[in-house]
Order: structure tokens, then sequence, then C-alpha cells
């Protein structure tokens, strides 16, 4: 989604239109993320197999108990990982940081695309119970449900200034040139 938070709609068609362009961008992101997340783990196939263990049970499903998976996580995330002010930089050169990297990336995309598609559900709801499409909007979205809705009047447009006229001109005639 765009990293703006206030964003104005000369209609409610127009707000609908910016949703489902959302929804595609995030699903070909999330769909592109889902690629290089399955090229790295192939690459690497070979290499660390044990180091790859835990990424490939988030991929299967977890079978082991969901409490002692998430405490083991947070305990690596703070053993690997070091705050330098605004960054945080992984401890240690190798694949399993900046796969964790990318399943961070990914995890977030989906919860943009799970949050869009409700407000875009909600949108097209209001729409079947009668709400005019002509209306204007502004929308205020957010990490967090519920996006904030205000309609406004709707945007009149203002006709260019047009003049139209029948132009005429004389047909010129050629004289003959004698010599």
């Amino acid at each position: 989604m765009r990293e703006e938070k206030i964003r104005n709609f000369r209609t409610v068609i127009e707000l609908q239109k910016s949703l489902e362009d959302d929804i595609n961008a995030l699903k070909s992101r999330s769909d592109e993320l889902s690629k290089r997340i399955g090229e790295k783990l192939r690459v690497t196939d070979s290499v660390n197999a044990e180091e790859l263990q835990e990424f490939r049970q988030k991929i299967d499903g977890d079978t082991t108990d969901p409490k002692k998976k998430k405490s083991v996580k947070k305990k690596d995330q703070k053993n690997n990982w070091h705050n330098l002010d605004a960054i945080s930089i992984y401890d240690g050169i190798g694949i399993k940081g900046e796969l964790e990297l990318y399943f961070k990336a990914a995890e977030q995309t989906k919860a943009g695309l799970e949050r869009i598609t409700k407000i875009k559900q909600a949108v097209d709801d209001l729409i079947n119970k009668g709400l005019k499409r002509e209306l204007g909007c502004v929308m205020f979205v957010d990490d967090e449900l519920p996006a904030e809705l205000a309609f406004v009047k709707p945007a009149i447009f203002k006709k260019k200034f047009t003049y139209r006229s029948i132009f005429s001109v004389k047909r010129e005639e050629m004289d003959e040139i004698k010599i």
C-alpha cells in the first residue's frame, strides 16, 4: 500500500479502484517475496540444513508446541540482532539473517493485504446498502483497522470554457499567368 496516511477521492468509485490497485500490488509483492524465499531455500539446501530447519518448519507448519517455538525464536532474535540507534544488525554472515528479513517482509505484506481486503469488502457492502457512488470521500489508513472514512460533497467538475464557431474563408482563386 502507498505510504500516505490520508487519501482524497473525488468519488467512491475512485476509492474502490484505488483499493483494487493496492490489493493487486500487495499480491504481486507477496508472490515475489515467496519466490525469493523459495529460491534462497533451494540454493542453500546443502549448505546448512540445521540452520534452516526453523524456516522449513515455518513453511510446512508447526509440529511442535507453539509456546515453546515462540520462546526459542525470541531468544534467537535477541542474541542475533543488535540495535544500533535506528537500525538492527544481524550478528553473523550467512543466509539465516537474510531469510529472517524476507519472512518478516512477507508477513507484513500478507497482513497489509488482509487489512486492505477487509476495507474493500466494507466499502463494497456500503455500496450494496445504498451508498451513492458519486460522493467524494477522505480516507485515513493506518497500520491497524478500522480505516476511517469521511464523506464530502461530490466533486463538481467545472466544464472547460470552449468557443465554437463556424469559420469560413473564401476560396482562393488562382489567376493564370500567361507568358
